[in-house]
């Protein structure tokens, strides 16, 4: 009956797997804006089809998943399962990296949109040549956006599914 549980000092009764924190997403409605205004526009976005979709995306993480997305509303990502999957219309350079830089920044340990999630979008698009790190940083601190500096120089070098964070 208390498998899941063990007696600490005093009998407390606690969970011996106490479920992760809830980490705030604090900045991404920011992010959001911030894709829209500086990079959508951009000459490098570029519209894609699945299939160029899955290169990008294996380009950075080799053993990703990437499903057709119709009938969805939303592009989305899961860092667990390796997976992105895409809405026609959201296959563009731009989201592809985004979702890609979703499943290489584990979610249960940082904010989904955090800085550290943004470091790594930045050095993605630095890789597909859509603004420099640091154009891509002064358009941060231009909209308050923040992004971890760290995080921008460990990816895209790590491609290996063994080294995502």
């Amino acid at each position: 009956m208390f498998d899941n549980f063990n007696l600490e000092l005093f009998g407390h009764l606690m969970l011996s797997n106490p479920p992760s924190p809830i980490l705030r997403d604090f900045q991404r409605q920011k992010l959001y804006r911030f894709e829209e205004a500086r990079l959508q526009k951009h000459p490098s976005n570029q519209h894609l089809s699945l299939p160029e979709c899955t290169a990008l995306a294996r380009k950075y993480n080799p053993r990703i998943k990437v499903k057709d997305g119709r009938g969805r509303r939303h592009a989305g990502a899961s860092f667990q399962d390796n997976l992105i999957t895409l809405p026609r219309w959201s296959r563009q350079t731009v989201i592809v990296l985004h979702e890609i830089a979703h499943t290489l920044v584990d979610d249960r340990k940082y904010p989904h949109h955090g800085a550290e999630f943004v470091g790594v979008l930045f050095a993605l698009l630095n890789q597909e040549s859509i603004g420099t790190i640091p154009e891509l940083c002064e358009a941060a601190n231009q909209s308050k956006l923040r992004y971890d500096r760290n995080w921008i120089y460990r990816y895209p070098h790590q491609t290996r599914r063994s080294a995502r964070l």
